[in-house]
């Protein structure tokens, strides 16, 4: 049975028991005053019963501050720990591209080569190149805009779905355009990308990705999670897209459609230090990084908000935002600032008309770094 939660009566308990933290890392980033309005901000988006609570944490030249507000669990109340693993959604993607431009630079994988090089049965993959799947012009349609996929995800949140299935239902929408001719965000451009580099290290996706990332660098609590459960302490999710239904625990809800667009599992720390990485290029140097920034102006890529292969470009900040149900989640890094905000937040009911963590990430950004503010497009 799929559980209710009632966030009032956990944010009350929880104020109760006195457990709204901060865990602050000296030396600090922002000023005393920012970081004090930034934790009185988050208390009072969970006061007035937006979010259940977040996770936060900024590092820059000067060092680095997190906070965690509001509970983690609601039954019983549990408070929000800044060392809690957390579902990252669409985070996943950059560490997919990366993988695929580390091919690249081993010169196993070439950017303009058609993906039918690499992955069978791709419709039009001799007109989709590599990079057309990375920077989400390759005009596939997404997978969950099929109505039966749809269907079948609500009616059992548990079931594990393969990336056959996942790659079945985009194909058979059709495409949304043709190879190069506009931009539009899609998951089974990033799943694509997935199988390529299954298919060229001859290994298992999360296998490749422990190998080349996660050990070398020293991402201890992040993983691809290859069934329901987490492998340590967590935040639970809380999701409204439920038809039919109130708030809803999806904690243990099968992250598989996600895939390698969506699956993986991390902490505040660990992204952090991955955005910093991703930001830098320090996987894949500069040459391969500046062609990663490329981007093409069309569809819904603006001057001011664009994306590029597996990163968006946000008035100066490189990153991504993350959802899958019950969790949200945004990291990004300033390179002329060599400064990174990471965002979590444990659930993915609106504010308005938009995912919590664009409001919340627009509006303390701004107070962290005035001037710099991360103009999220504004949603709906």
């Amino acid at each position: 049975m799929i559980g209710k939660v009632w966030w009032p009566a956990a944010l009350t308990a929880l104020m109760v028991v006195g457990a709204l933290a901060v865990s602050v890392c000296a030396p600090a980033v922002a000023a005393p005053a920012s970081a004090t309005q930034v934790r009185l901000y988050l208390l009072d988006k969970i006061a007035r019963g937006e979010i259940p609570g977040a996770l936060v944490e900024v590092a820059g030249p000067a060092g680095r501050w997190s906070t965690a507000e509001g509970f983690a669990a609601d039954r019983p109340p549990r408070p929000m720990s800044t060392t809690l693993q957390h579902r990252i959604g669409s985070i996943t993607k950059t560490f997919t591209t990366t993988l695929v431009l580390q091919l690249v630079r081993e010169g196993k994988v070439a950017l303009d080569d058609p993906i039918a090089r690499y992955v069978d049965g791709v419709p039009g993959g001799s007109s989709i190149t590599v990079r057309m799947l990375g920077d989400m012009t390759a005009g596939l349609s997404e997978y969950l805009g099929s109505p039966a996929l749809r269907k079948a995800l609500f009616a059992n949140p548990y079931r594990n779905w393969t990336t056959n299935e996942l790659l079945s239902a985009s194909y058979a929408l059709g495409p949304e355009f043709a190879p190069g001719a506009s931009s539009s965000y899609s998951n089974a451009n990033t799943v694509v990308l997935g199988r390529l580099v299954e298919n060229v290290d001859r290994t298992p996706f999360a296998v490749s990705l422990r190998n080349r990332i996660l050990r070398p660098y020293g991402l201890t609590n992040t993983y691809y999670p290859t069934t329901n459960r987490f492998r340590g302490a967590h935040t639970d999710g809380h999701t409204a897209w439920l038809p039919g239904s109130p708030i809803t625990d999806s904690t243990d809800w099968n992250p598989s459609y996600g895939n390698a667009a969506g699956q993986m599992v991390s902490t505040i720390g660990d992204l952090t230090r991955w955005v910093r990485l991703l930001g830098t290029g320090a996987l894949v140097g500069p040459r391969l990084q500046a062609e990663r920034l490329r981007w093409k102006p069309i569809g819904d890529n603006t001057a001011t908000w664009h994306y590029t292969f597996g990163i968006e470009e946000n008035s100066g900040w490189l990153g991504h935002n993350g959802e899958i149900f019950g969790y949200e989640t945004y990291a990004v890094y300033h390179p002329r600032l060599r400064s990174s905000i990471v965002l979590a937040v444990n659930t993915d009911k609106r504010i308005g008309t938009e995912p919590a963590v664009n409001v919340i990430l627009r509006d303390i950004s701004g107070m962290l770094f005035p001037g710099h503010r991360v103009e999220v497009p504004v949603v709906g």
